[in-house]
């Protein structure tokens, strides 16, 4: 069993980041949607990372990992069981214990241009 006990683990893997600048939002959100159906394709091209800590793991990408180490939700949030008796906090989306299907560095769950078919949009997106 391997545990990636500091965000180190993730986010210390090595990446490059692009930073893109639309000329105004609708021109922004474009972008956004054909990265979107881009990135995973250059993930799968540039998977390399078949072992974390000396150990051999079941997957060829770091994305998982970087995902993982960067989830700041609660325990009833993810819906552990040890979180089911976890006390609200008002300052939180949802009291702190509404359910949130994912973190907040994770896949997309839809796209944004004005210009996508609603066809598209078939999952369903939690917003608050």
């Amino acid at each position: 069993r391997l545990v990636d006990t500091v965000m180190a683990f993730g986010m210390g893997c090595c990446c490059l980041q692009v930073t893109f600048q639309g000329k105004d939002v609708d021109d922004s959100r474009y972008l956004y949607d054909q990265l979107a159906g881009m990135s995973p394709i250059m993930l799968a091209l540039t998977a390399a990372t078949p072992i974390f800590k000396g150990r051999l793991v079941d997957t060829d990408a770091r994305w998982a990992v970087i995902s993982q180490s960067v989830d700041d939700r609660t325990a009833a949030e993810r819906q552990c069981p040890s979180g089911a008796g976890a006390d609200a906090d008002a300052e939180m989306a949802g009291g702190g214990v509404r359910p949130l299907q994912k973190s907040r560095y994770d896949s997309i769950s839809c796209y944004l241009s004005s210009e996508t078919p609603d066809m598209y949009n078939d999952v369903p997106c939690e917003v608050d």
